[in-house]
C-alpha cells in the first residue's frame, strides 16, 4: 500500500512538472494559438500570411533635435556635459486598436528598446487596416515582472540579457524585478570640460511602483519591405513609426548633483525618472 501511494505521488508530481513547463504559441493572432501554454515559445507560432502581415515598430532615436547615438556628447537641462554608454528600457504593448478605438489585440508583448536597434517585431496584423493606435507603457506589468527570465527562450526580450536587465534578489520571486530603465554614462561633474575618473551617472529603475503610465500612439501604417534580421533578406510588412526622445528621460534632472539611483536608494530621483519615461515615446 505504501509503495502504491509513493508511486501515485510520483506520477502526480511528474504530471504537474509536465504541464507547468508546457511550451506553446501565446499569440492569439496565430493559427496555432495555445492559451493553455504555460511557457512562452512564440517561435512556434504560425500565421496566415495571406490575411495577416507582420507589424514592425520602426523607431527614430533622438536627443531632442539631434540623433541619439551611444558615446555622443550631450548636455542636461543644467548645462552639464554627459555621454551615455548604456541606454535601454522595456516597452510593453498593452493593446492594439483600430481607428474606432476597438481593441484588436490585448495580449501583452514586451520589447527591449536600445538606440542601436531600429526595428522591433510587434506580431501580426490583419491586412485590411491602414490606421491603428497602440497603447504602450514603459516597464513590465506586476505579474510578468516577477517571472523567472529562464522561462523564456534565449532570444526573447524578457530572457536573461547581457548586461543584465533583471534584479534577482534572494529566493523569493516576489522580490525580483526587471530593470525597466537603465541609463549609464559619464558626466562632467566639475564643469572643467573633460570626463575624469569617477565622474559617472547610473540610473537603474525597477519595481512594480515605478512603471510608466499607459500612452496611446497613433500612426498610419506603411506597407514596405524591411530587412528585419539584417541579413539582406527583405520581408513585406507593416511599419509603425515612432520617435524615441532620450532627452525626455532626464528632463529637469541636475545630473551634476543627482546622478545615482538603484531605485530604492534614491526614491525621489527614481520617481522622477519613472514619470519622465511617460514622454520617452512620441508620435513621429
Amino acid at each position: 500500500m505504501k509503495l502504491f501511494f509513493e508511486k501515485t505521488l510520483l506520477i502526480v508530481f511528474l504530471f504537474l512538472v509536465f504541464i507547468s513547463c508546457k511550451k506553446g504559441c501565446l499569440d492569439p493572432n496565430a493559427t496555432n494559438y495555445n492559451p493553455k501554454a504555460n511557457k512562452s515559445n512564440n517561435e512556434l507560432c504560425e500565421y496566415d500570411t495571406l490575411t495577416q502581415k507582420q507589424l514592425i515598430l520602426n523607431t527614430f532615436h533622438n536627443f531632442d533635435n539631434h540623433q541619439f547615438l551611444i558615446d555622443s556628447i550631450f548636455y542636461d537641462d543644467f548645462g552639464t556635459m554627459i555621454q551615455f554608454n548604456r541606454a535601454s528600457f522595456y516597452l510593453g504593448k498593452n493593446c492594439l486598436m483600430n481607428i474606432d478605438n476597438i481593441c484588436l489585440d490585448d495580449t501583452n508583448k514586451y520589447i527591449l528598446i536600445q538606440p542601436e536597434t531600429d526595428f522591433y517585431d510587434l506580431g501580426y496584423l490583419p491586412t485590411d487596416y491602414d490606421n491603428i493606435s497602440i497603447d504602450f507603457q514603459v516597464g513590465v506589468d506586476s505579474i510578468t515582472n516577477h517571472h523567472d527570465p529562464a522561462v523564456y527562450q534565449n532570444d526573447h526580450p524578457l530572457s536573461y540579457q547581457t548586461p543584465s536587465m533583471h534584479w534577482q534578489m534572494g529566493a523569493n520571486q516576489g522580490n525580483w524585478s526587471y530593470l525597466f530603465i537603465v541609463l549609464e554614462g559619464k558626466a562632467d561633474l566639475n564643469n572643467n570640460g573633460i570626463f575624469e575618473s569617477g565622474e559617472i551617472f547610473v540610473f537603474h529603475i525597477g519595481g512594480d511602483n515605478f512603471r510608466g503610465n499607459s500612452k496611446i500612439i497613433s500612426s498610419t501604417l506603411k506597407d514596405t519591405l524591411i530587412d528585419i534580421e539584417s541579413n539582406g533578406s527583405l520581408s513585406s510588412c507593416y511599419k509603425f513609426d515612432v520617435e524615441i526622445n532620450w532627452a525626455s528621460i532626464i528632463d529637469n534632472i541636475d545630473i551634476k548633483n543627482d546622478n545615482f539611483t538603484h531605485t530604492m536608494d534614491n526614491i525621489p530621483l527614481a520617481t522622477q525618472l519613472s514619470e519622465n519615461s511617460n514622454n520617452l515615446i512620441i508620435e513621429y
